[in-house]
């Protein structure tokens, strides 16, 4: 019963991740030198509050559900992490102000940001995640049908592949710029850029998945004399559909890096936009808060990856 309880605090408690969470709130009932110093001031730190609560209950939520100690373990260290740069970052830039540039705002006004510019930050969020959506459903498709057509035929997997893996060695972010200048619109060009980003590697993954497909279910297709389009649609995509699930995260990752460069270069709204615009003004706390804001959205968007594979992937190999 001891050694239980003793367990239970240590693992909620009395940890690492919760003495810098105490530690953060602490440092707020201490004077802000920034607030003096600086030209803008200090802003309300209720949403940098909010933030830390949530991160806190969040933490303790996620510990609830883990029962491997290896899974409680690594939510401890990622939790660390995180409370120690924030206390860091609050204690010598708010409190001490030990960086007197305005190259480093303070987590107040960064956080801030996503009060007073919410409006803004919303439909840059709507309108990158369109673009988004649309790149990446697309390149999907096409990649894994022409990918795994191209795999089921050995003829076009010798002529086609070698070339494949040439042109995809190339980043998209090289041609970005050209692309905008060529397409009619930057919307046609941004969906373009992002369908090229994933394009390729699932188009080669998917030739490589239809090549590791078990014989004895191809054979056991062709037994019952079912047409090559049945065999394709019906077998081999839904039992190469979990490694397809497993790699959105890496193509949603390289879509976001493209879609960034692609904004900041020629678009008129967006988070790319949204952080070229503020760099241009020289506002770095707006620029952080636009980074903060891509980073909450790449976290979202894997979540919903890990929630799309357990409510439809069943299977796994």
């Amino acid at each position: 019963m001891i050694s239980n309880t003793r367990a239970f605090l240590h693992k909620y408690i009395f940890n690492l991740a919760n003495l810098f969470f105490v530690l953060t709130l602490v440092c707020f009932l201490f004077p802000s030198r920034y607030a003096l110093t600086r030209m803008e001031g200090l802003k309300s730190p209720v949403p940098f509050l909010v933030l830390l609560c949530f991160i806190e209950i969040y933490f303790i939520f996620q510990l609830t559900r883990q029962t491997r100690q290896n899974d409680s373990r690594a939510i401890h260290d990622i939790a660390n992490f995180v409370f120690i740069v924030l206390f860091i970052w609050e204690l010598f830039v708010t409190r001490l102000d030990v960086y007197p540039i305005i190259f480093i705002p303070s987590p107040e006004n960064v956080f801030a940001v996503f009060i007073d510019d919410r409006i803004k930050m919303l439909l840059g969020l709507v309108n990158s995640l369109l673009l988004l959506v649309v790149g990446i459903s697309t390149s999907l498709v096409c990649g894994v049908i022409l990918g795994t057509f191209v795999g089921w035929n050995p003829r076009l997997t010798k002529a086609i592949y070698p070339i494949a893996k040439a042109i995809s060695t190339v980043p998209a972010l090289v041609y970005t710029p050209y692309v905008i200048l060529i397409m009619p619109t930057f919307r046609s060009a941004s969906i373009f850029v992002i369908f090229l980003s994933g394009f390729w590697s699932t188009f080669m993954g998917s030739i490589n998945n239809t090549a590791f497909v078990e014989k004895k279910v191809i054979n056991s297709a062709k037994v019952l004399s079912l047409s090559t389009p049945t065999i394709l649609f019906k077998i081999i995509i839904p039992f190469n559909l979990p490694r397809i699930i497993n790699n959105l995260p890496i193509k949603i990752s390289a879509a976001i890096m493209t879609l960034t460069a692609a904004e900041m270069l020629g678009a008129d709204n967006g988070i790319g936009f949204y952080i070229r615009n503020a760099l241009n003004f020289g506002n770095y706390t707006k620029a952080i808060a636009g980074i903060f804001f891509m980073g909450f959205l790449v976290a979202g968007l894997n979540a919903g990856v890990s929630i799309l594979k357990k409510r439809f992937i069943k299977w796994s190999y």
